[in-house]
């Protein structure tokens, strides 16, 4: 049978969907194991009280494991959660014979009693059968009258039944082991279903339970697919990151799309969402290609005096205003949220959601993502709500392999002592190559001059292993490929290393080197050393350069640049201003010329005027006619 996906929305599951799931219970190892539990034996009890409610079957509203019977719904569910039914069940799953109330009531009467001491058992003895006779009396006659006599189901569980119920579970522990549906080493519960093939199983998120649900998942899932218990249940959903800000107040019941057309990037699922409420901001905090907040920059380097910093510091603040006003207003819907998921890139950005006691730091609703997600827009949250609340098709968990140690046979020594001795046995030229890369890399210039005067090596030392460093077998040639200017210019001007030396290929530390800067940092040294120090030419240096010049070149190079972008950019302006004028005069038409001598065009304006407009027209047209024949009069 095939599996729609539209039928997999963990709060709208189709029928034949939720009747086929089955509990998957792992050990340790990741092998699944087999576990009757109390949660099992329940969830199939409301499935066949659901089956009978689906089917119209009328129902007698009844126990069959406690053997009780109640007037209606509410008292027998209530009924499910009392100490009293679980009691019994763990006795009906070590095939032991189920207590009935007064039984129960008298275990827990004689439990008590033996905690209390024999002096109180002794004071207690003559009464405790009169008072075990009013209880029973009592139970019964609410059982007779509402059915809600299970409601304080909590004062009966006293330290004697916890004895009971802990006797219970340690023999089960004994049994299976640490064996738990949590065990699967995923952010997911798996679910066997008949409908899917051998090899596949159904995932659904933990992160959608709280720590009550998540103990008991399959009778969650019934639950949330009550006909009335997901229709006004709502979760948020907050995203920011890098300054942008998606939220939203989702409700766990879909729209109806049927009609909707199909849309490249959007899928049904996503139409469904309903968000009640939603908003996005975006606010300039980041630089660009830079990466991190301004704040972040701050406190790494230091805070910076310029304009733009000083911008991305106001917005951060602007975008934190912003974020915490939105949370106030939505105070109202934040209260009865089943869970709140939030991103936030920082620990600063999270802080954001937690002042002002919008959200508590403890709040059980409050969770992350289990997965990867995206720039914070209201399409990734759909896409996210979406992830999180459709149960997928996975393949089903491979156990754990073990591991076995296999001993040398010739020293017959464990591998990690082994794998310990070899890198002890690992050259002393190895370990000072390893040294000296990190203080490279990291421009520490007066620690690696220390190290190297500490342990006697040379600044042209050979890095080892030589395998490893075949293009770059010292450390300028190690510097000049991974463009490390500065770098560059101590090893060359302070710490005189050799710029002859060639690697395999025959290249220098100057054929290594990618950038133009660096490039330019050898040639800054050859002018600094002079021509004596050392034969420039086969280390293929350039022409010496001093500093002036070389920041002559790059202002030039740089303002040549700038020209050649603003010219580019006036270029598209114009043309941009071009595209729009043709645009308009395409919006206009063509248009009628008027006649350079001021005359009107009597056909093609006569038609569009009134009469009076008409003999107002000719009146003036002769007026002007008369006006010219008596100026050419007095020009004669």
């Amino acid at each position: 049978m095939s599996v729609k996906k539209n039928d997999l929305y963990v709060y709208d599951l189709a029928d034949s969907i939720l009747k086929s799931l089955k509990l998957m219970y792992f050990d340790h190892m990741l092998r699944e194991a087999e576990n009757n539990d109390v949660e099992q034996t329940t969830s199939k009890i409301i499935q066949e009280e659901n089956e009978g409610k689906k089917k119209n079957i009328s129902n007698s509203f009844s126990c069959s494991i406690c053997d009780t019977k109640f007037t209606d719904r509410p008292s027998q569910r209530s009924h499910y959660q009392t100490s009293f039914h679980i009691f019994n069940v763990k006795r009906s799953l070590k095939d032991l014979p189920c207590l009935t109330l007064t039984e129960f009531d008298k275990l827990l009467a004689n439990n008590k009693t033996s905690l209390e001491g024999p002096e109180a058992s002794s004071n207690s003895e003559s009464d405790s059968e009169s008072e075990l006779e009013q209880i029973d009396e009592k139970k019964e006659e609410n059982v007779a009258q509402s059915g809600d006599m299970y409601e304080s189901s909590q004062s009966f569980l006293d330290e004697s039944l916890e004895a009971e119920l802990q006797k219970l579970s340690a023999e089960e522990a004994d049994e299976s082991g640490s064996i738990s549906c949590l065990n699967t080493k995923s952010p997911q519960i798996y679910l066997k279903s008949s409908l899917l093939q051998a090899d596949d199983v159904f995932g659904i998120y933990k992160a959608l339970f709280d720590s009550k649900s998540i103990s008991s998942p399959l009778d969650t899932l019934f639950r949330w697919n009550d006909d009335d218990a997901g229709i006004t249940k709502i979760s948020a959903l907050f995203m920011v990151g890098g300054g942008h800000f998606a939220g939203a107040i989702v409700s766990h019941q879909r729209a109806n799309i049927k009609g909707n057309a199909k849309k490249q990037e959007t899928s049904f699922q996503e139409q469904a969402v309903q968000f009640i409420e939603h908003k996005t901001f975006h606010r300039y905090t980041t630089r660009r290609k830079q990466g991190g907040s301004q704040s972040a920059m701050d406190n790494a380097k230091g805070k910076a005096n310029s304009a733009g910093s000083t911008l991305r510091r106001y917005n951060e603040a602007a975008l934190r205003t912003d974020i915490q006003n939105l949370l106030g207003t939505w105070a109202p819907y934040l209260s009865k949220c089943e869970n709140i998921f939030l991103r936030a890139s920082n620990v600063q950005d999270k802080q954001i959601f937690l002042e002002n006691n919008n959200i508590k730091k403890d709040d059980e609703r409050l969770k992350t993502f289990p997965f990867t997600t995206g720039r914070p827009t209201l399409g990734e949250l759909r896409k996210s709500w979406c992830e999180l609340t459709y149960l997928k098709k996975v393949p089903k968990p491979t156990p754990i392999e073990v591991k076995k140690l296999t001993l040398n046979k010739q020293t017959n020594e464990d591998p990690k002592t082994m794998k310990h001795q070899d890198a002890k046995a690992s050259s002393p030229q190895e370990k000072y190559t390893e040294e000296l890369i990190a203080l490279l890399k990291k421009g520490r210039a007066p620690l690696l001059i220390a190290y190297l005067k500490k342990n006697k090596l040379d600044v042209n030392f050979l890095l080892e292993p030589t395998a490893k460093y075949i293009s770059t077998p010292t450390l300028l040639h190690y510097a000049a490929s991974h463009n490390l200017k500065q770098m560059v210019t101590i090893l060359l001007s302070n710490m005189k290393a050799d710029p002859c030396v060639k690697n395999q290929s025959g290249k220098t530390a100057w054929d290594m080197a990618k950038e133009e800067n660096v490039r330019q940092s050898f040639q800054i040294a050859r002018h600094s050393l002079g021509e004596e120090y050392t034969n420039w030419a086969d280390a293929h240096v350039g022409d010496p350069l001093s500093r002036e010049q070389v920041d002559k070149f790059n202002k030039e190079a740089e303002e040549a640049a700038n020209n050649e972008a603003e010219s580019i950019i006036r270029k598209e302006l114009d043309a941009a201003k071009e595209r729009q004028r043709l645009e308009l005069d395409k919006k206009r038409g063509v248009g009628n010329k008027l006649d350079p001598s001021g005359n009107i065009n009597i056909k093609q304006n006569l038609n569009s005027l009134s009469p009076e407009q008409r003999q107002r027209l000719m009146r003036e047209q002769r007026a002007r006619a008369a006006e010219a024949r008596l100026q050419k009069s007095i020009a004669k």
